[in-house]
């Protein structure tokens, strides 16, 4: 487990720079997004960001954003099959973990997914439009992230039990998550899915005062 903790930190730290760089991988995008004439359609699977990247990317910047998201996705499917391959040497249920890979799977639908609090890629995005068309693809990564940290943590805390509050906080909300998904793996991404996105589960949207309009 030690060994996936590592590849975890490792991931992670690329995604630090990856969220620093968001806006440039919107707009890489937008631009590919025009040029293969899917302006109309949200970007609903990783696979379409390869073929941006392949077929309809601009520039240098571009490419090396698309590069950077990919790196980071095959990233975490290196540790989640090291997870898996773990908890099954130990007879352990991973029923979690298949919602992880229906995440990453490069051609599952993603466009309904939100990371929520305390996330913040969804409120980085500059309006509804763009939410409706990069708000599941920003999220992959986060969510997938939380559920592989989940898994890892479970092991790691044995050695080092002491974590900050703030991340003792965030695991054992994604313990109840993913507790939640092993009881109903039938509906495993619903969770996320617009409107009842994880920790926000239940939650109305949020309304300014006074506006009743819809």
């Amino acid at each position: 487990m030690a060994d996936v903790r590592e590849q975890l930190l490792s991931t992670e730290q690329k995604y630090k720079l990856f969220k620093q760089q968001q806006f440039i991988f919107i707009t890489a995008l937008e631009r590919s997004r025009e040029q293969a004439r899917d302006k109309t359609e949200p970007v609903s699977i990783v696979t379409q960001v390869q073929r941006y990247m392949n077929h309809h990317c601009s520039n240098s910047t571009d490419r090396r954003i698309f590069l950077l998201f990919l790196e980071i996705i095959s990233d975490l499917e290196g540790v989640l099959k090291h997870l898996e391959s773990s908890l099954s040497s130990k007879n352990t249920s991973s029923e979690g973990l298949n919602t992880c890979r229906e995440i990453l799977s490069p051609n599952s639908n993603i466009s309904q997914l939100r990371a929520h609090y305390p996330h913040n890629e969804i409120n980085r995005l500059s309006c509804d439009e763009a939410r409706n068309f990069y708000g599941g693809i920003v999220s992959v990564i986060p969510l997938a992230l939380d559920l592989l940290n989940t898994y890892s943590r479970g092991g790691a805390q044995r050695v080092t039990p002491i974590a900050t509050e703030t991340s003792q906080q965030t695991v054992a909300k994604n313990a109840e998550m993913v507790e939640g998904l092993d009881k109903d793996t039938s509906n495993k991404l619903s969770r996320y899915k617009k409107g009842a996105g994880g920790w926000h589960a239940g939650k109305p949207a949020w309304k300014p005062p006074g506006n009743t309009r819809r």
